[in-house]
Order: structure tokens, then C-alpha cells, then sequence
């Protein structure tokens, strides 16, 4: 029997100018790793003495682009992006401002593409199993699909390690979770993830191990209170809301792991807060959102927000990161664009 997965991280959504959706109707982006990093640092490997052009503020779909070779060095990653919900084509942006075609229409199903953290690795699904390339390099890696595998099953990026070298995935039919493996890189090695009943991983710390949530103890909101587990904690880590519930009847729980920072969303009536923890459940920083600002995921230094439009056909989303010191701009998109950050998975 296959194990539920818990929708505790915002997924692949977009954004409708009345608010934020459940994940599958709905809205707007995918979790944030590393954006700040990608845009202050030359990329690593063969080429790191070049200095790489920061990419364009304003994001616009080019009229013609080429498509993304199969393999060979293409650059870092720093955006993946379609600028409707349907029928518009996907594209990958690099660190020079350069665009590929990933595909001719959205990303089907949604939440299924990813990039590492450092832009360097691209995941997504073909032909049943799920392919991670090296952007950087020639290495191309596959999973195939479990046997017994139906033709409703898929691989879905579960969540990266901050440092890019290892990300989980999830095999999984219709919200059944039937396994998670592993693949480190840059060997592209492989393995099952051994969980105990019940427990989804919802981020890798330094260390590499993964932090686990007891699904059947947080399926049933309103929830004020969560408790994660490890390996290397002697007794489960606690996160615990202030003002308002961490999930109810409208809001699922979100839990999202980047390096030794956890974060999770507080809602309280209309608003939303993110709240930011330590790896021993420390509360560390609290950062409301303003009204029309919805949560995207962690970045370094800060937690990405998006701003959306009254009018979402003919306005722009501002991504910014938001933090403690200040808001810091990122992006802005077409109106009822979805989008791709570096480390963005399920967590």
C-alpha cells in the first residue's frame, strides 16, 4: 500500500488575482534555494574564472528560442518559467540572460521540473522515469521508474540539499507515495530511502540527513504545533505558531528546509507570516507579509515573496526577497506567469 503525501510545501502553484488556491488548481512557485548566491558568484568548475552577467530584472518570453540541447555545457540556471497557465511554452533562463525552450506548452504535470539550489542541475520527467542534467557539463542522469510502475505514476522532486549535491524524489500516483530514493551528484549514484512508516522527508540539513515529518500526527488541522525528527536529534525538533495556526481548513502545512534555517507559514484571518527556525527549533526571525504578497520559498539571506497584480492579464509579478534588514528585488514576470527558482522542490 502506498504511503499519502503530505502538501506541506507550496509545489509548483500559480497565482489568480483572488488570492492563493489549494496546490493543483492553483497558484503560483516553487521553493527557493540560493538565488542570491547564483547572482554574487562566478559558477564553479571549468569556466569559474569567467564572470558571469547577472540576468535580466525583467523577464519577458522571447518570440523565438532554441531549444535546450540534450547535452553539453548550456550555463547556470537561474529561472524556469511559463507566462500562462496553459498553452504557453516553458522556458529556462541562464545566468547571461540567455533562453532555451524546455517544452511547447506548460510544464505537465505541474511541480515535476526543478533546478539545484547553485543553478547547475535541471530535473524533470521523461518517458515515466526523471532525468537531472548537468548544465555545466555532459553528465546526464536517469531514474527509471520502480517496476509495477502505472502508467499514472511519476517522479517528483522532493527536496535539494542547500550545497546542490544531493536531491530526494518521490515515486508517487495520484498523491500516493509509493518510495523516495536519493541521487547524489555529482556521481549520480542512486538508493532507496529507508523511512519508517509514516514519515515523509521534508529537507536534507548539512549533514545530509533528512529531516522527517509523522504524517498520520499532522494530517488533521487546525495544527499550532509540529514536531520534525533526524537522525543526529535525540528527541523530535518542535516548531510551534504564535499569533495564528501553521495549518487549518484553507491552508495546508508548509515546511521548507534550507541548510540550518527550517521555515514554515503562519496564518492568522488574512494574513500570512513566515516564520524562520533553527535546526533546534529556535524561532530566529518572523516577517509578515504585506497585503497582496504571497510566500514563495527560502533564498540565502532572506525568504522569497512574490507581489501579484490587480490585474493579472496585463500587470507583472515582482518577486523580492524579503528579510529582517529589508526587501531585495529579484525578478519580475508576466502577470499569470509560473515559476521555477533555483532549489525549488515540494519542500
Amino acid at each position: 500500500m502506498g504511503r499519502r503525501g503530505l502538501r506541506t510545501g507550496p509545489a509548483f502553484r500559480t497565482l489568480r488575482a483572488r488570492g492563493v488556491l489549494a496546490a493543483g488548481s492553483a497558484v503560483v512557485m516553487m521553493a527557493v534555494g540560493g538565488l542570491a548566491v547564483l547572482q554574487a558568484r562566478p559558477p564553479a568548475g571549468p569556466d569559474a574564472s569567467v564572470t558571469v552577467a547577472a540576468p535580466p530584472r525583467t523577464v519577458q518570453p522571447p518570440a523565438q528560442a532554441p531549444a535546450l540541447p540534450a547535452t553539453g555545457p548550456a550555463g547556470r540556471g537561474v529561472l524556469v518559467y511559463t507566462a500562462c497557465q496553459s498553452q504557453c511554452p516553458t522556458f529556462l533562463l541562464l545566468a547571461d540572460g540567455r533562453q532555451f525552450l524546455l517544452g511547447a506548452r506548460t510544464v505537465s504535470p505541474p511541480g515535476n521540473i526543478t533546478l539545484s539550489p547553485d543553478g547547475r542541475w535541471l530535473g524533470r520527467p521523461v518517458r515515466g522515469g526523471y532525468e537531472v542534467r548537468d548544465l555545466l557539463g555532459v553528465a546526464v542522469h536517469r531514474l527509471e521508474p520502480p517496476s509495477g510502475g502505472g502508467a499514472d505514476s511519476a517522479y517528483s522532486p522532493w527536496a535539494w540539499s542547500a550545497d546542490s549535491r544531493r536531491l530526494i524524489v518521490g515515486y508517487h500516483a495520484s498523491g500516493d507515495v509509493r518510495s523516495y530514493r536519493t541521487l547524489e551528484l555529482p556521481s549520480g549514484r542512486a538508493r532507496e530511502l529507508d523511512l519508517p512508516p509514516g514519515r515523509e522527508p521534508v529537507g536534507l540539513l548539512p549533514s545530509g540527513e533528512p529531516l522527517l515529518l509523522d504524517t498520520g500526527r499532522h494530517d488533521r488541522p487546525p495544527l499550532d504545533r509540529v514536531t520534525l525528527e533526524h537522525a543526529g536529534a535525540g528527541r523530535p525538533l518542535a516548531l510551534t505558531s504564535g499569533a495564528g495556526v501553521l495549518s487549518d481548513a484553507d491552508h495546508g502545512l508548509s515546511v521548507q528546509v534550507s541548510g540550518e534555517r527550517i521555515f514554515t507559514l503562519e496564518y492568522s484571518g488574512d494574513r500570512i507570516t513566515v516564520l524562520e527556525f533553527d535546526v533546534t527549533g529556535r524561532r530566529v526571525a518572523r516577517l509578515p507579509l504585506a497585503a497582496g504578497r504571497f510566500p514563495v520559498g527560502p533564498v540565502d539571506g532572506g525568504f522569497a515573496v512574490v507581489q501579484v497584480p490587480q490585474d493579472q492579464v496585463r500587470g507583472r509579478q515582482e518577486l523580492a526577497v524579503l528579510s529582517p534588514s529589508g526587501d531585495r528585488p529579484l525578478f519580475d514576470v508576466p502577470g499569470l506567469a509560473a515559476v521555477v527558482l533555483p532549489g525549488g522542490a515540494r519542500h
